[in-house]
């Protein structure tokens, strides 16, 4: 999981440096256009590329450890025929109808529509051609390569574009980053001994349709009811509560998306190509204790930071103006915490290729948000929303974990530890609330059993990229 630490670190500081280029540059006005653009770039990429990586993964994964490259190209072939099918949709619609829908956004500039088409071609052939590829080779290092590049392109594109040129150049310069994500895994994946005869037996067969078509419809179903149900319930907040309490929420999910990074990039790339060759087996499990285990402590200690140091994280992540979100902050937190770790449950599910599992237990937490976040915004403002997500979280945690226990895929002791941690930032919750005033500085001592977290983690993570010897049995 180390890797996927880095790549996400790299990704958060490179993406913190562009937004305040962005933000200086463009204004307020100009970061609200250049947003939408980047909302469009990422729902279309969703579209376009239809989660087709975990097919290909999950469907070819078996036969490359079994050394049947042509059924394996067969799979990949037949995705990359479907993803090639959806660029010329998107091509013809952009001809079609790019004009009119760039003239009621007040803009004519024919380069922005087809700079922000070449950014969604690259980055759905990038995230789902190439990456399905680098894990069906099971090189989560080529993976993470590509990822660092990308970020570093992404930020410096981006940025000298919004800086030297405004507007215009910054949504010009969004094709980059994915640009050096497609050249770089294809760069790095053209020699790779198990990723070279995939390539050389590209073929197309009507046969595997059916099988990709299914894992992408359920993927796409989770990903789009999810977001459905969460701009739904956001919406409420911004229309009962207002802009500023909407914009308070804002600072929790987005610290909660940064953290959430480091704790499943890593997970995924440790376990999902050995889950999708072996399955559900006695091995695998074991990698999922050991995965679960770091993802979990990787969890507390940036949830239980964001709580101790929102003062101070608020003003470097966005502006001081946010400062009042710190009680938010603190109350958020210890659901998410819960969240993190039903995501986790969710992942592997998606692994072993349990699809039911992962579509019925993603939809639960929706189902038990919204209800939960609409009775309550209208009273509660932004922390009706809170109590729908934390409720969400536990409820389906609960349900998730037995199940898994259940089954055999989790320990009791897991549980019994997560359980712990999250007392422990309940605690940490309760005490910020109540003494953070009154006791001023003082409380930052909150901060010690996640700094001792942190100190562990990061312990793992250079045993990980091999600076540290780890300890050998005798």
């Amino acid at each position: 999981m180390s890797r996927g630490a880095a790549l996400s670190l790299v990704r958060l500081i490179s993406g913190v440096i562009r937004v305040k280029v962005v933000a200086l540059a463009l204004g307020v006005g100009g970061v609200g256009i250049f947003s939408l653009a980047q909302q469009v770039n990422i729902t279309a990429v969703s579209v376009v590329g239809l989660g087709l990586a975990v097919p290909i993964i999950n469907l070819g994964r078996p036969s490359i450890a079994a050394a049947r490259f042509a059924d394996a190209g067969q799979v990949a072939g037949s995705a990359l025929a479907i993803l090639a099918l959806n660029i010329a949709v998107l091509i013809v619609a952009g001809l079609i109808a790019g004009p009119s829908l760039m003239q009621s956004y007040g803009q004519s500039d024919q380069w922005l529509l087809w700079a922000l088409i070449a950014a969604i071609i690259l980055g759905a052939a990038a995230s789902s051609f190439w990456e399905g590829l680098s894990y069906l080779s099971d090189r989560f290092d080529i993976y993470t390569k590509a990822g660092i590049a990308s970020a570093l392109a992404d930020m410096v594109f981006i940025a000298f574009g919004a800086w030297a040129y405004g507007l215009r150049g910054a949504v010009l310069a969004l094709p980059a980053g994915p640009l050096v994500l497609f050249l770089a895994y294809a760069l790095l994946l053209r020699r790779d001994r198990l990723a070279q005869p995939v390539l050389r037996n590209l073929t197309f067969s009507a046969s595997q349709l059916p099988r990709l078509l299914s894992y992408s419809a359920m993927m796409f179903a989770a990903v789009a009811l999810t977001n459905v149900g969460l701009t739904v319930a956001r919406t409420s907040v911004l229309l009962s509560a207002g802009p500023a309490a909407n914009g308070g929420l804002q600072t929790a999910t987005s610290l909660s998306a940064y953290i959430l990074a480091f704790v499943t990039t890593g997970f995924w790339g440790h376990l999902h190509a050995r889950a999708a060759a072996d399955g559900d087996t006695a091995e695998v499990r074991a990698e999922l204790h050991h995965a679960l285990d770091r993802g979990l402590l990787m969890s507390f200690t940036g949830c239980g930071l964001a709580i101790v140091l929102a003062d101070y994280l608020l003003p470097l992540f966005f502006s001081s103006q946010f400062i009042s979100a710190a009680s938010l902050l603190a109350v958020y937190m210890p659901g998410e915490f819960c969240f993190q770790f039903l995501t986790l449950l969710i992942s592997y599910q998606l692994t072993v290729s349990l699809r039911r599992r992962y579509l019925a237990w993603s939809l639960a937490y929706v189902a038990l948000l919204v209800p939960i976040a609409l009775a309550s915004i209208p009273r509660f403002g932004s922390m009706g929303f809170v109590a729908g997500h934390a409720t969400g979280s536990i409820i389906a945690l609960g349900l998730a974990g037995f199940l898994c226990w259940k089954r055999g895929q989790v320990r009791c002791s897991l549980i019994l530890r997560a359980a712990m941690l999250l007392s422990i930032l309940i605690g940490t919750s309760v005490f910020m609330l109540l003494l953070r005033d009154r006791i001023g500085p003082w409380s930052l001592l909150a901060v010690l059993p996640f700094v001792a977290s942190g100190a562990r983690v990061s312990w793992q993570l250079l045993q990980g990229f091999g600076l540290i010897r780890q300890p050998q049995d005798a």
